[in-house]
């Protein structure tokens, strides 16, 4: 009697894409086939467009706005101002992310397995290198109409190579090639030269721009081949790196179909309480009202970043005043005030969001509010007093632009959750969903009309 040994096959990668696909096809309806193909179609045909724009615009199209000071001092150091901050929030994305991520199904059901791991990753991180290089191509056309450069060909070829680069060395970072601290390093290193070039273009000071392929071909020699080593190292990524970054890659694909922020936004938030780790406990004064404003307070003093943010929203409200008219820097201030009431108020939106906490504290809602309002209030009032120099005009503009701002948090942070069954009107071109549109628009709409007072002012 003769001993066989039978192995089990193992299927390839491509077997097991084969039979997702094959069974994805056969249990679509049809009518999720053609609405597939028209989205399809729909966005095709709203990037030929964006490209075809892009292409055709005057190298002067922001340089000569309404909103800055046009002429030939414009500096074309703000294309590599324009490009560092790009690059560094791309580390930090592509960190957040992975870059490469997968589901927990495919984790759990597939990358256990004896199944080639390098080979079923790999088209994951071709789709994201192809993502990369078209968002560093849109960021190196962008750089190049912040820097007025005519000849922008060498600057956006650049860009996609920017672009490729950043993810292929965030991908050998989740492959353990380079050190993880790589990319936090690199990441600061990056925001703080486009804040040093951002305040060398706003001085005067003029830093040539790529106009020659040569650059361009080096960069893309070296981001080739960081990409090539990354796609065969690929195979090396562990599971628990793959599943990192899977709530906030799902919880931005909820938040784009669902056109509410408030899932990525809780992800986030999180996230960053996680990464604090452990703090000491505090002693809370008597009285509801007090209380509520210390531990709004702590909230921030336990989170340094919300800091960070608002000095960089008064830097850039300076950067822009010096290269921009009164509107312009108006209309900074008033962003800059935006952005500052928003984050300071997101003890706000958790009040707004948990009934039980706001049943045990024992009172109206609206005292509850207004106590949670006292941080981001006061982080306005310093907002604008550190911003009102810059716009160096008459006192209604600060005054204004922070009870937009304000306002504009207030009714965002407060507004219901988002629901899909309200009225909806019938027209020729299709429904229009009133209510949802109105929700959406519950705190964007004080922006608008205070943008229109600060125009009316100015002028």
């Amino acid at each position: 009697m003769a001993l066989t040994d039978a192995r089990a096959a193992v299927p390839s990668a491509r077997d097991l894409r084969s039979l997702r696909r094959g069974f994805a096809r056969r249990h679509a309806p049809r009518g999720d086939r053609v609405g597939t193909i028209l989205l399809l179609a729909l966005g095709a045909y709203v990037a030929a467009g964006s490209l075809w724009w892009l292409a055709h615009r005057p190298a002067t199209v922001l340089s000569g706005s309404v909103l800055f000071i046009s002429g030939p001092a414009w500096s074309p150091t703000w294309a590599w101002s324009l490009g560092s901050l790009a690059i560094g929030a791309g580390l930090a994305i592509a960190r957040a992310l992975g870059p490469v991520t997968t589901s927990p199904e495919d984790t759990g059901w597939l990358l256990s397995t004896p199944v080639d791991r390098a080979a079923l990753l790999r088209p994951r991180l071709l789709l994201v290198l192809g993502l990369g290089a078209t968002a560093g191509l849109i960021v190196g056309r962008l750089a190049a109409f912040a820097g007025a450069v005519t000849g922008w060909l060498p600057v956006t070829g650049l860009g996609a190579t920017a672009g490729v680069g950043v993810v292929a060395v965030a991908a050998l970072a989740q492959c353990r090639v380079l050190p993880v601290r790589v990319l936090p390093i690199s990441r600061w290193v990056f925001l703080a030269a486009g804040a040093c070039l951002g305040a060398a273009a706003a001085v005067g000071v003029a830093v040539p721009v790529v106009t020659s392929w040569w650059p361009v071909l080096i960069g893309t020699v070296c981001a080739g081949a960081a990409a090539a080593i990354s796609l065969l190292a690929c195979g090396r990524i562990g599971r628990a790196d793959l599943a990192a970054g899977a709530d906030l890659a799902v919880g931005a694909g909820v938040s784009m179909t669902t056109l509410d922020i408030t899932a990525l936004a809780g992800i986030l938030d999180v996230r960053a309480w996680r990464r604090i780790g452990k703090s000491r406990s505090r002693r809370l004064p008597p009285g509801r009202v007090h209380a509520m404003i210390r531990a709004d307070l702590l909230r921030h003093l336990r989170r340094p970043s919300s800091f960070a943010i608002a000095a960089a929203a008064v830097g850039l409200v300076w950067t822009v005043a010096s290269v921009g008219t009164v509107l312009g820097a108006a209309m900074a201030q008033l962003g800059a005030a935006s952005v500052v009431a928003l984050v300071f108020s997101s003890g706000l939106r958790e009040l707004c969001t948990n009934d039980e906490l706001r049943m045990m504290l024992g009172v109206g809602d609206r005292p509850l509010r207004l106590a949670l309002l006292v941080v981001p209030l006061c982080a306005v009032v310093c907002t604008a007093s550190l911003t009102a120099p810059a716009v160096h005009t008459q006192l209604p503009i600060p005054l204004i632009a922070s009870a937009g701002a304000l306002l504009a948090a207030y009714r965002l942070r407060t507004r219901p959750w988002t629901a899909y069954d309200g009225l909806i009107l019938e027209t020729g071109y299709g429904q229009v969903p009133v209510d949802l549109l109105r929700r959406l628009m519950r705190g964007p709409d004080v922006l608008v009309v205070t943008a229109v007072l600060l125009a009316a002012v100015v002028a």
